[in-house]
């Protein structure tokens, strides 16, 4: 009998090593990188693809801070040709946006994915060049071209525009380091500088500009590689 009781109590003790080792284990915290996240919108280079009209460029980065918190800035340029119905014009310039994003997603360990809302606040520098434009003629009984044709460019520069961004989107580490990431932006237009007798049709950054409308929207789609600085 006692050595039933010997054997049973020296199963307990090996049981009970064994589950500190794991409690020790599994409660081990996992390391997280810290750095600067650098990358490219590549929707920009698709756009030109499908638009000869068009020519854009922007670099995108983010810094961490906290486990979740991060500060971010897309730095771009946009070229962009309208031929509409009642005018024609380019407008071309650069923009900067910066602000914050935060990660909603909880990483297995091991992990880097973000699930990010972001908050931007946008500026621009642009000059537009108008090329022509209809007159609305209401006296005519058959179909006239009314467009009119500027004998020189007519062009606006030191124009600009101010806006606020809310981003939603996330970020999906495909190999060490190498991120791919996708970004809904919704935009509210806070002011713009518009040309004399024209208006802003267009604003690099922000995109299309409604009349009586402050709002928009945008998408990009982001390559981007982390410069590990430290470990936390």
């Amino acid at each position: 009998m006692l050595k039933y009781y010997i054997n049973f109590y020296f199963l307990l003790f090996c049981v009970s090593i064994w589950a500190q080792n794991e409690v020790k284990t599994d409660s081990l915290t996992t390391e997280i990188r810290y750095g600067i996240r650098l990358g490219i919108d590549m929707s920009k280079p698709l756009r030109m693809l499908l638009d000869p009209d068009y020519k854009g460029l922007e670099l995108v980065s983010d810094y961490r801070l906290t486990r979740n918190l991060y500060i971010a800035a897309e730095l771009g340029s946009e070229t962009k040709k309208i031929d509409q119905d009642a005018v024609n014009f380019e407008t071309s310039g650069t923009y900067l946006k910066l602000g914050v994003d935060y990660n909603v997603y909880d990483n297995w360990a091991g992990m880097d994915n973000l699930i990010v809302v972001g908050f931007r606040y946008g500026f621009s520098q642009h000059s537009q060049t108008l090329l022509g434009y209809n007159v609305l003629n209401n006296d005519h009984y058959w179909e006239e071209d009314d467009r009119l044709t500027i004998p020189s460019p007519n062009r606006f520069d030191g124009l600009n525009g101010h806006w606020i961004e809310l981003q939603l989107g996330f970020k999906a580490e495909l190999f060490r380091n190498f991120y791919m990431g996708v970004s809904l932006q919704m935009h509210r237009l806070l002011s713009d500088k518009d040309p004399e007798n024209f208006e802003n049709l267009f604003i690099p950054g922000f995109n299309k500009v409604l009349t009586d409308n402050p709002y928009g929207a945008g998408l990009n789609y982001t390559i981007s590689y982390q410069l590990p600085i430290y470990k936390k």
